[in-house]
Parts: structure tokens; sequence; C-alpha cells
């Protein structure tokens, strides 16, 4: 180990030691040259510094900051430069003080190429696996030698255009043998030590072996070079690099000159003269005359491998700041916003600041196509046209026309944009601060939004309309009205009197007439997947603000409900919402029934928090791809449904429906049949429980709730039902708990009843009233109602104001043939069902005879049976029961 992990291009001899010094881009003379320019361009002025956009290719990078003690020992041997002689040779004037000469040591610093810090990175990176390969730390090893892979990628990447030998730098090389030697050795121990090491660092070795693997099989070439002569192998990496270097610092040494040249002519030179030089060396034009070809240039290189997406989004930045017509404003931010959008698609989302200022230069843009003396439109169906010639209304080809179409989309920008702000809140934790200041962003969003609408509207642009008016509608169905109303005002004062067809922008509207009047026009001109998503839009806002009965009609009468398994995610996910938003809105309403009907789908499938986009499942078996996409399918914090309130709504409606049913049945495969899964599963967990603490969440207060109304201890279930506090997060809360309250207590009534109907003979009005504090009359009702609907065998004595209850005992006998007289019925009615598919239900049958109970003079299947053709089924069974009740009396 005392060798492993050495640079591989050093070398124990001088020769080698000189060859390397001698690739650095810029020598000491030139680097005072350098000084002394760049120091006389700050005496000229800081105010046109601004202007100057001079990259010097290899010689501008930045300084490190580890400068080693050989070259500071050789700048001194050749002894110092006074200051004032550099500053005589570039400015006129300097000052030559102690103090200045100091400072000017202090500045001094050595300039790296880009090449010499890559391979510095390289270095370091392959010191840190040494030193964990010291401690044999594998999980570390591992993390590095990912990062060791991106850094020569990179380098490989950067120097394509070189030669071979240039490509593989002989440190890593030599670290890959050495790593695969210790690899070996390492594995090879392991099998034979009896303690073995953890599973973390087993892990790590195992998917090591596996990198190390596939790395040299991706360098066998190299590797096979180094292995049979390293010391060849370096040489010729030496030579390949040393005939670069040299090539770049006469290129900079060639610029240097001209600088200094041209600011030895004085104070007065003009910062403009200086030219901008691109990547790769290329000189751009940035300036008024040049924006177009500059552009042609970025939309040439745009998608191309290694581009340098952040210097093109500087150039376009700087072409925006020279551009002087509306035509190069125009041109210049459609290619701006569409290159910040393409910083972003390798990232899970677009970093805060770059979204920010994609958001004004979109702005930007439509506001200056709203202005009313713009005549440029910018469209995709624009015609064919020269680039590189400005165009205006009236020349060229324009001369029938008063417009100018310039090739964009607009609406393609907008939902971009809207996408990435969702992705953005998505991103974010939801906790934080963070989180807040990025929810405001949404009011400059919505603004531009509604601009674009007005612009689409303006145009006549049909499709465009649609798609902003369904992101609008997306900004606004699910907020409070508080908020909308605010973001309504500041989109009036943003358009500035810009009118708009579908809604009144010249005064701020309530947020259920804006929501229903976007909803409205999408049901006239959008396709049909928009219309779908406008429909469950408006159901949802309607349930939100407590129009139950209108949300249901719409969503019964849109029949979305037969086919939403056909539509995309996205909108399957929006259904999911809104028919859980219905679930709670009949709740607040009192409608017990409806609500465990509407949300047993949702909460019988335990999977609500997927199925509603507001989380992931813990434990899956999905691949990462199938994870990731359901993480970017997410919606953000602000749009999410609680869960937990309405799963308590959920749990609560079954308590008051199931409880009295349970208790009406007497076998327990009705029971099982009978009760939903959730709440039968919590149920009979808290049946096993010997002993139930104080309850400490919304489940354990509805089952012991539950608990207590099956003895008939209302008061209890009361009290443990209205003491939850998430009853607050409803709207008009007190209304809601005391309608509540009143049908715990009647549904107590009916369980109670249920229970006790086989002890008694007869039970007061009175008696009952009191214990349950219901009135005399409301007592009343619910026994008739329940002896009405057969619930309840008894009848009432209004005489002595009691319900008399009738019982029939069934012997065990009479309570067999009775089930075995309902599976003979159902497996008739199975057997009729296969022989009316076998032989055809019409007139004529599947083989071509006719139906014998269909002639004038034929007797049907149904005579047959009994004198009531098909419905003499029933009157059968209406006559089998009669007959074994009256026997029973007998």
């Amino acid at each position: 180990m005392s060798g492993f992990f050495t640079r591989g291009n050093q070398s124990s001899s001088d020769d080698d030691s000189d060859s390397s010094d001698e690739e650095s881009l810029i020598s000491s003379d030139d680097e005072e040259q350098i000084n002394g320019a760049e120091k006389k361009v700050a005496s000229g002025g800081k105010k046109d510094m601004h202007k100057m956009f001079l990259k010097k290719g290899a010689g501008s990078e930045s300084s490190s900051d580890e400068d080693s003690d050989e070259d500071s020992d050789a700048s001194d041997e050749e002894g110092p430069v006074k200051p004032s002689a550099r500053a005589n040779a570039f400015l006129k004037g300097a000052a030559s003080s102690d103090e200045e000469s100091d400072s000017d040591d202090e500045e001094r610093k050595v300039v790296k190429s880009a090449k010499d810090k890559r391979l510095d990175e390289v270095e370091a990176t392959i010191k840190t696996i040494e030193n964990a390969a010291k401690i044999n730390d594998w999980v570390a090893i591992s993390n590095d030698f990912d990062k060791l892979i991106r850094l020569i990628q990179r380098h490989q990447t950067l120097t394509s255009t070189l030669s071979p030998a240039a490509q593989n730098p002989p440190m890593f090389i030599k670290a890959l043998v050495d790593l695969d030697a210790l690899i070996t050795a390492a594995a090879k121990r392991e099998k034979e030590v009896k303690k073995k090491m953890n599973a973390a660092n087993a892990k790590g070795l195992n998917g090591m072996k596996q990198k190390i693997k596939k790395t040299l099989r991706d360098f066998d070439a190299a590797v096979q070079a180094y292995n049979t002569d390293s010391a060849a192998f370096e040489q010729a990496y030496n030579d390949a690099t040393t005939v670069v270097s040299a090539k770049d610092a006469a290129a900079a040494e060639r610029a240097t000159r001209k600088a200094a040249a041209e600011a030895a002519g004085g104070e007065g030179t003009n910062p403009e003269d200086f030219m901008t030089v691109g990547r790769g060396g290329r000189a751009l034009n940035l300036t008024s005359e040049g924006v177009f070809k500059t552009l042609k240039s970025i939309m040439e290189s745009r998608g191309r491998k290694n581009t340098d997406r952040a210097e093109t989004i500087k150039i376009l930045q700087k072409l925006i700041e020279v551009a002087t017509s509306s035509y190069q404003k125009i041109r210049v931010l459609l290619a701006l916003v569409s290159a910040r959008l393409d910083y972003s698609t390798n990232l899970a989302s677009m970093p805060h600041d770059s979204w920010c200022s994609a958001l004004t230069e979109l702005n930007q843009l439509i506001t200056m196509l709203l202005a009313p003396d713009n005549a440029y439109v910018v469209t995709e169906d624009a015609g064919e046209y020269d680039d590189m010639v400005e165009r205006a209304p009236g020349q060229g080809d324009e001369k029938d026309n008063s417009t100018v179409k310039v090739r964009g989309s607009l609406i393609n920008l907008l939902e971009s944009v809207d996408s990435e702000f969702t992705k953005t809140l998505q991103n974010t934790d939801q906790h934080g601060s963070e989180y807040v200041e990025r929810l405001r962003e949404e009011k400059p969003l919505y603004e531009t939004i509604v601009k674009a609408q007005i612009l689409f509207e303006r145009q006549g642009w049909e499709d465009p309309t649609c798609r902003a008016v369904m992101r609008r509608l997306e900004h606004v169905y699910s907020k409070p009205a508080v908020v909308v109303d605010v973001l309504e005002k500041n989109a009036i004062k943003s358009v500035d009197g810009q009118s708009s067809q579908i809604t009144d922008v010249a005064a701020p509207q309530p947020a259920d007439d804006l929501v229903y009047a976007l909803a409205v026009y999408l049901y006239r001109s959008a396709p049909a997947l928009l219309r779908t998503r406008a429909m469950l839009c408006h159901i949802y806002h309607n349930a939100m603000i407590g129009r139950y009965h209108e949300a249901r009609d719409m969503l019964l009468m849109s029949h979305l409900q037969d086919n939403i398994q056909h539509a995309d995610i996205s909108t399957q996910i929006l259904y999911n919402r809104t028919v859980v938003q219905l679930g709670l809105a009949a709740f607040k309403r009192g409608y017990i029934q409806e609500c465990q009907s509407t949300l047993n789908e949702i909460f019988s499938s335990q999977r609500a928090k997927e199925l509603l986009a507001q989380g992931t499942q813990r434990y899956s078996q999905t691949s990462p791809e199938q994870e990731a996409l359901e993480k970017r399918r997410l919606l953000p914090f602000h749009m999410h449904v609680n869960l937990d309130l309405v799963e308590t709504a959920y749990l609560v409606s079954c308590m008051l429906i199931e409880l009295p049913l349970l208790a009406s049945l007497s076998t327990d495969e009705e029971k099982r049949k009978a009760v939903s899964r959730p709440f039968r599963r919590l149920l009979e967990q808290a049946d096993r429980q010997t002993f139930m603490g104080a309850p400490e969440s919304a489940r354990d207060h509805i089952m012991q709730a539950s608990k207590a109304m099956r003895t008939g201890d209302w008061e209890k279930a009361r009290d443990l039902i209205l003491s939850m506090k998430l009853w607050s997060l409803l709207d008009d809360s007190k209304a809601i708990t005391e309608r509540l309250a009143k049908q715990i207590q009647e549904q107590s009534l009916r369980t109670y009843l249920f229970t006790y109907a086989p002890y008694y003979d007869s039970l007061s009005f009175d008696l009952l009233a009191q214990t349950f504090s219901l009135p005399r009359r409301s007592v009343v009702a619910i026994a008739s109602k329940m002896i009405w609907s057969d619930e309840l065998p008894a009848s009432l004595d209004q005489i002595d104001g009691v319900i008399v209850f009738n019982r029939t005992e069934q012997t065990r006998v009479q309570q067999l043939a009775q089930e075995l007289a309902n599976k003979a019925e159902a497996l008739v009615e199975q057997n009729e069902k296969l022989l009316d598919i076998k032989l055809g239900s019409g007139p004529e049958r599947a083989d071509g005879g006719r139906d014998r109970g269909a002639g004038e003079g034929g007797r049907g299947r149904g005579e047959r049976r009994g004198r009531g053709g098909y419905r003499g089924r029933g009157q059968a069974r209406g006559r089998f029961e009669t007959g074994l009740g009256t026997k029973v009396k007998a």
C-alpha cells in the first residue's frame, strides 16, 4: 500500500519535472503583462466595464488558492518586478509607492488552465479513495469511485478532439489497476477471516467488484498499454498534452499582446473594441447588428452534446441589452425563455432564481405583444422567412399585412413555466418557510396566465385560449374565496384595462362565478379531455363551498364514472379528489348514508394517499423508474385534501350506519357481508383488546364511541366523537357537530331497540325518550319507521304508549330449512340465467326454434312454475314462507 494511488503522470527524473512545469499556459512575464492590462482597464472607468465581454480561452479561468512552494521559489529566483515598471508599461501616472507594491505582490496569483484544474480534482479524488482504502471503508470508496468516473468522463468529453493518448491520464489508469488488485485481495481475505465485515461495507465491496469490472472493460486498451509499459504510456500522454499546452499558450500570448497594445494607446481606448469570445474560441458579435447572427449560432447548437447552457443564457441576456427593435427583443426573449427551460431538463426542478427569471421574461414578452402599437404576432404557423433580416410591417413580404408573424409557441412556454412551478413546490420542504416563499410566486404566474389568455382571445386562437383557461381554472378551483379574490384583484391591475370575453376583468368576480365562467367556456369550446377536467374542477369547487346537491347531480349526469378508467392518470387523480370532496360535502350536510357510500371505494382500497396523489407506498415492489414517475405526479402540499378529516368522516358514517345493522342481524355470515371492510377490521381489533386506555387518535375515539353505542351509552359516544379537534377544520363546525350529536342519539336508540328487543315484551315511549333525551314524538317516529320497514318485529300500542314486540322463536331445524330455501332459490335463478343465455331470451331461440313461452297457446317456464308467468317465482316464495309460518303456529 505504500505506492498505492500515486499520481500517474509524476516521474522521479528532473526532466519530467521540467516538462510538467512547461505545461502552464502563461509565464510569469506574460502574467505581469495581463495584470498590467487589467489594471489599465480598471483605471479607464468602471462605467464601461460591463461592456467588456472578453473571454480569454484557457487563460481566463479563475486562479486557484493552492499555490505550490516550487512555483513561488521559481518566481523569486527570477527576481522581483517593480510595480512602477509594470505600471509604466501600460498606465500613465501610476503610483509606485511601497504600500502599492506590497498590495500588488499579495494579489499576484498563479493562473491554472481548466485542464490542470480537472486533473487536480482527479488527483484529489484518488487521494480520498486511498485514505478510505487504508481504513477498509468500501462505502466511501464506492461513492468516491463514482465521482472519479464522472470526472474522467467530463475530461474525455472536453478532450474529445485531441488524440486518444491525451484522454486517459496515467494516474487514473494506475488507480484502476491498483484498485482491482486491492479488491481481489480484500475479497480473498474476506473469505478466509472468521469475523465478517458489516452489511453496508460488504455491500459496498460487492458493488465495487461490479463497477471495477465494467470500468476495466471500458478502458481495456489503455489498461493493457499501461501494464505493458507504464513509462511509455506516461511519456505518450505527456507528449500529447505538451503539444496542446503549447498551442494554448501561444494563443493566450497573442491575446495578451493585443490587449497590451490597445491599452498602450492611452486612457481613451473604447471598451467596445474588445472582441467577445465564446465557447471554442469563436468570436461573438454582441451588438445590435449581430443579434440575428448570434441567435442563429445559438439555435444551431441547441440540443447538441457538450453545449454549455449557462454560457448560452449569459449570451442571450447580453443580446437583450443590445437589442434595439421590437422584432429583435421578441426573437431574443423567445430564445431566452426556451434556453432557461432547456437548462433544467436534467434536473428534478428548475432553480428558483432561474424560474423567476423565465417568468419575468415571459411576462415581458406577453406584455410587449399586448401593447396597442404592437405589430408582431408569435404563432406556430408562421410562414418561411429569413432569420438574418430585420422584419417590420410593410417591408418585404409583409406589404399586404399589417402584422408580422414570428415563429414560436407562447402556450407551450406558458405551460412549461407553470409545470416547472409545480415541480418546484414538489421539491421544496412543505413544512419550512421556503415553501411559503415559493408559493408567493403564484401571484405573478397567475397574472401572466391571465395576460396570455387575453392575448389569445384577441388573436382568435381557440386551442391556445382553451389551454390557458384550463391552466387558470386549475389555479383557482381548489382555493378559498379569499385567496381567489386577491389573485383576481392583482390580475386586474396587471392587465391595465385589457378586456376579456370569458370573464369580466373590469371588476373582480366572486370565486364561484369565476369558476363557473371558466368552466362553461371550456364546455363549449374545449376538446374532450379539457371538458372532462373542467367538469371535475367545477364539481370539486361546488362540493368544497357546500353545494352538495348541485355537485352530485353534475357528477351523475356527466357519467364520468363510466369511462374514467380510460382517462390519463392525472385526470383519474382529479376524479378521485372530486369524489372525496363530494363525500365530505355530504357529511357536512348531514347525509350520512351518501357520505359512507361515496367514500367507501376510496378507503376500501387502503391506498387513499396514492389515489389522491398525496404520497407513495413505503414498501412497494415498483421499479425506481416507476417510483420516480409516481413522485412526479404528487400534488403540492397546499392542494392536499386533509385525509385525517375525510377518514374520520367516513368512519363516523360507518359507525352510525353499520352498528344498528350489526345489532339487527343474527348470524355471523350476515354480519361479515354487511359491514364495510375498513370499519370491520378496526372493530375487530378493538374487540380483541382486553383493556383500552384513553383515546389518542381519531380512530381510538371512534372505536370507543362504537363500544358505547352498542351498550346504549349514547352520552359517552357523543362526547368521544365531539371531543375530536378535527371538527374545527370545517366551516360552520358548530352546526355540523350539533347535527352529528342528534344523529348519534337517534342511531343509539335504533341500536338499543335491535339489541334488546329479544329480552323485552314491551318498552315504554316515555322511558326511551328519557333515556336518550329525545322528544317522545321522535321516539314514536323512529319506532314506527322501523316497524313499517320490517326491521323490527313489533307493533305500537298508542293507548298504553308502549312498543309491543312480536317474536317468533324458530327451532334449529326451521332455521336450517330457511337457509336451504334461500340457497335453492339462488340455484334456480342461476340455472334460469344459464338457460336463457343458451336458448335465447327472445321469441326466436338461438337454435332456430320458437320459445315455448312465446306462443299464444304455449305454456312458458314461468307459467309452469306458477300462475304469474315469470313472476311466479316470487309468488311461490311467498306461499312457501306463509306455509312455513302457518306450520309453526300449528
